[in-house]
């Protein structure tokens, strides 16, 4: 299965694509990124990458997914080369959201051009 990753967990892949409709974001600190879905968006730059279920097992138990820091979702990815793909992605979470009002938006929505 896709999993698609836009900031810290990118590793320099050239499997890359777009995810339109979103802004990424720093959510009130600038360790790490969060994708929101935003209609205004310009879009989030991703890698794509092929993952078994325990690995995205894992990645759910790093994302803080039980304790609603991200959530995942299928979202369409827009590739480099023209295609479009169903990728896995982790969105803001409802911990997150919380602190909305102190996001910080990253204007290249891409989190190596930060």
């Amino acid at each position: 299965m896709k999993l698609a990753v836009y900031g810290t967990l990118r590793t320099g892949s050239d499997n890359t694509g777009r995810i339109d409709k979103t802004t990424l974001v720093y959510p009130g600190h600038q360790r790490f990124p969060a994708m929101i879905c935003d209609t205004n968006g310009h879009g989030t730059t991703v890698e794509v990458h092929d993952v078994d279920n325990k690995t995205l097992a894992d990645y759910d138990d790093y994302e803080g997914v039980a304790a609603s820091v991200y959530h995942r979702v299928r979202m369409t990815v827009l590739m480099d080369g023209g295609s479009t793909i169903e990728a896995w992605v982790y969105l803001a979470g409802v911990k997150l959201l919380e602190k909305s009002a102190s996001f910080v938006i990253i204007p290249s929505g891409d989190w190596f051009e930060r």
